[in-house]
């Protein structure tokens, strides 16, 4: 059984990294359970949407505990994401000021003997209207990928050249962007596009390509009319990108605006249970625990997904106007 695991999940590392013979497309960005309080890793139009705070949020992501093994060649192969972001409005005087906020995104992300490094500034304008506000957002920066592969291939095809053996890295630009409208408290929409340069990692003579992907998403939030203290918040996110499509669909229940919980359907990969609380106004934590729907689950302990975000309250001083002065005889 133990060995049967680890074959089980060679061939599954290899498809999703180096998919078919043929091609090398796969699916690249990492998965996200809590998406909803993580929106500026897949779309830049999030930043500054809070106006009175700068936030800082980190993510860990630890995916099919049960297969990493704790000694020699399949030590340390299960899927694991740490994510920190930071963004702050851009402050102004003038409230219809294009200015919206900026960013920061650093993500690691480990799938087997593969690993990235991704590291991209952020940028928004807004737009306000009667109906909510309309954000345009562009993220860029560099992606750094390589592999660290000296004994594991797999087994049918320890020559395969699309499987590169040996320890190989290289970065390429990144670029992204996209669209965000919102309503605060009420509803969010959003679009964006990530990896629009495209590019290849050149290993060795073994290329992996980039390939775009894009996101939608949406949420909702309403409060139970007979005890407003609850409030409904359903959404989803829909993954489209050259290998697979892909949708996650939430809904959380939020008392008092301080504690949630909720359960969350990845198609064709898990269910999830969500829960967290807003330890004070600036501060909240929240833990989820995915079971896959996969053969997966017969060797898989399920994934764990913890993540934190503190927000630092922005100290305006009021603009002082001074009224006309007229200036008579008298007083010059």
């Amino acid at each position: 059984m133990k060995n049967n695991k680890y074959i089980l999940l060679a061939v599954l590392l290899t498809v999703l990294l180096f998919g078919r013979s043929d091609s090398l497309f796969a699916q690249q960005d990492p998965l996200y359970t809590h998406y909803m309080f993580n929106k500026m890793i897949y779309n830049p139009a999030y930043a500054g949407t809070n106006r009175q705070f700068m936030c800082a949020t980190f993510l860990l992501h630890n995916q099919w505990t049960g297969f990493e093994g704790t000694q020699g060649e399949f030590s340390g192969i299960a899927p694991q994401t740490q994510t920190f972001s930071f963004n702050a409005p851009i402050p102004s005087a003038n409230p219809n000021s294009l200015f919206s906020g900026l960013g920061l995104v650093i993500i690691n992300d480990k799938l087997g003997y593969d690993f990235t490094t991704v590291a991209n500034l952020v940028f928004s304008l807004k737009k306000h209207f009667s109906f909510g506000t309309l954000q345009l957002g562009v993220n860029g920066g560099m992606i750094q990928r390589g592999i660290n592969n000296t004994s594991w291939r797999y087994p049918d095809s320890p020559d395969d050249p699309k499987v590169p053996s040996g320890e190989y890295n290289a970065m390429i630009p990144d670029l992204g962007t996209g669209l965000y409208l919102f309503a605060p408290d009420k509803y969010y929409i959003g679009f964006s596009a990530q990896h629009l340069l495209g590019g290849q990692f050149k290993w060795g003579g073994t290329q992996n390509t980039l390939v775009k992907v894009f996101y939608l998403t949406a949420g909702y939030n309403f409060a139970l009319p007979t005890n407003p203290d609850i409030e409904f918040q359903p959404s989803f996110l829909f993954k489209i990108d050259p290998s697979k499509t892909q949708f996650d669909i939430n809904t959380n229940i939020v008392y008092k605006q301080r504690f949630w919980g909720g359960l969350q359907y990845r198609q064709g990969d898990a269910v999830s249970a969500l829960l967290g609380m807003r330890l004070t106004d600036q501060l909240k934590f929240g833990y989820s625990f995915d079971l896959t729907t996969t053969e997966l689950l017969k060797y898989s302990n399920g994934t764990h997904e913890i993540f934190i975000s503190y927000c630092f309250t922005i100290k305006t001083k009021e603009r002082v106007i001074i009224p006309n002065i007229i200036w008579t005889p008298r007083y010059l």
